[in-house]
């Protein structure tokens, strides 16, 4: 939705740092833009909204930081796993991240495949094919 619909619809015409907001709460809705509009009307000076925009923002932050370190140690471990000739790094790997994503990493990592990473290739390939 754009600045000029919200302001079409509501009458209210916010500052773009207040649109801004009123932007992302209505990307976390399931509301069409009519309907979030006219409880927007009702209830979007509410104090209860803006600390659950806050809580949203903050715990999608924390789960992008988790994402990062669940990448990083992923990556470290599909490494050890070549660096040692040891699967259960890999497997390790498989259980934190899943195996087609150990597959693509280890292919971005210039690493050669382990027989268990040429079955997961071949399998995708064969359902590609059906």
């Amino acid at each position: 939705m754009t600045q000029q619909e919200f302001t079409e619809r509501t009458g209210i015409t916010p500052t773009a740092e207040d649109f801004d907001y009123i932007h992302a709460v209505y990307l976390n809705t399931s509301m069409d833009k009519d309907e979030f509009c006219k409880d927007f009307k009702k209830h979007g000076g509410s104090r209860i909204i803006r600390d659950v925009h806050v809580r949203v923002l903050n715990y999608e932050m924390k789960c992008e930081r988790q994402k990062k370190v669940i990448d990083d140690l992923t990556d470290f471990l599909i490494s050890k796993a070549h660096t040692s000739d040891d699967t259960d790094f890999r497997n390790q790997a498989v259980r934190m991240a899943g195996e087609v994503e150990v597959v693509k990493r280890t292919i971005e990592l210039g690493l050669p495949l382990w027989d268990e990473d040429r079955k997961v290739v071949l399998s995708m390939i064969e359902e590609q094919g059906k």
